[in-house]
This record gives C-alpha cells, structure tokens and sequence, in this order.
C-alpha cells in the first residue's frame, strides 16, 4: 500500500467488530513503532498486550469508568466548543468503558522518562514524551495499514494502573490503546478541514 493511504486510512475508531487480531500484525505494527526516532537511541518503550477481561476490568476500575456518564451535562460543558470538537468528545466521552472491554485487544505502550513528569523544569525534559508519540504513531499507522484501528487513551490514574498490572516504578505510561477492526455501526467523525496556506509561514509570522 503507497504510504499515503495509509495516512489517509488513519483514524481514531472506538467500536470495534468482535473479531481477533492476528499476532503476525500486531508484531508488524510494534516492530514498526521501534522504527521512530528517539531522543537518546535507546527507545526505553515496552508494548503490554491484554486480551482479558480481567485486565480490562482491572483498567477500568482505576480509571473510574464505571459511573454513569450525564449526556445532558456534557452537552452544557461543550456547549461553547467548535462543533467538531464537541462532537468528538460527545461520541467519546460515553464510550470510554465499552470502548476498552469491546476491544479485542488493548496495548499500553509504556516509556523510560528522562525526568518525572512532575519534576519536570525544561522543555528537553520532555524528549522522551515527544519521542514514545512517535513511536505510537509508527504503531497506529501499521495497523491501519491492516484495516486495523485504534483510539489513544491517557490515565489519570497512572500509579494505581501500574500497580495493578507490576509496571516498574520508574516507567510511565504513555497511552493506553483499545484496538481493533472497525465495527459497521462505527461512528466515522467529521475532520477539521485545513487550508495549509494559511499554516504555512515563511521566514516569519
């Protein structure tokens, strides 16, 4: 397949068809997303697979995705939000659980910071952060090469996570991604539209 459609196949999908994945493309895809470039060469990025339920639910309960989401709440929230972005975050918000327990497989990618994040003071302590993006992207884009998608998750309960899933201390999570082939009921969201001319800028502003 010619690289740009595979760019153009890239989207961010949450309903996925209750199918499995080959093991033969998720190594494709990893062996791919160690091809992204790295601030120190190392690539310090390890992939944890999860087909069980009992792992989902272990994700599910650390992030608190079991409570009720208030449909009419989050359409106040977003209310003043440009319409693409409020349709993205109402389709989203909702699915998060079944979005995770629906998917026939879910990859936390994980990364060596150079710094904790907390203690982050200049803007080279987070290469690391920049490069294990990359490295997700190398992932996403071999999927989709494979008519396999995915959507990016990121915890707000990193500790309790890594704890329940005997991550090492020291790593921190980078996103957790819910994967699969895309359900016909899929919602397909709409794209912002980009004129490039008017982002394009030369010698200055």
């Amino acid at each position: 397949m010619d690289f740009i459609e595979v760019i153009k196949k890239r989207r961010t999908i949450r309903d996925f068809e209750n199918k499995s994945i080959p093991n033969s493309i998720i190594e494709y895809a990893i062996e791919n997303a160690f091809k992204a470039p790295t601030y120190n060469h190392l690539r310090e990025w390890d992939f944890i697979i999860i087909h069980s339920l009992k792992s989902k639910l272990k994700l599910i309960e650390s992030e608190d995705l079991d409570k009720v989401v208030d449909i009419k709440e989050l359409e106040i929230r977003f209310k003043n939000e440009e319409s693409i972005m409020k349709e993205m975050y109402l389709d989203a918000i909702p699915k998060q659980k079944k979005m995770i327990l629906d998917a026939p497989l879910v990859v936390i990618v994980v990364y060596k910071p150079k710094t904790k994040l907390e203690h982050v003071k200049r803007i080279y302590d987070l290469n690391c952060l920049a490069s294990v993006w990359a490295c997700i992207e190398n992932f996403l884009l071999s999927l989709a090469e494979h008519d396999v998608y995915g959507v990016t998750f990121i915890p707000q309960n990193n500790e309790i996570i890594k704890e329940k899933l005997e991550i090492p201390g020291e790593l921190e999570i980078a996103s957790i991604i819910p994967i699969g082939y895309k359900a016909n009921t899929a919602k397909i969201l709409t794209q912002k539209a980009i004129d490039i001319t008017k982002r394009i800028h030369n010698e200055k502003w």
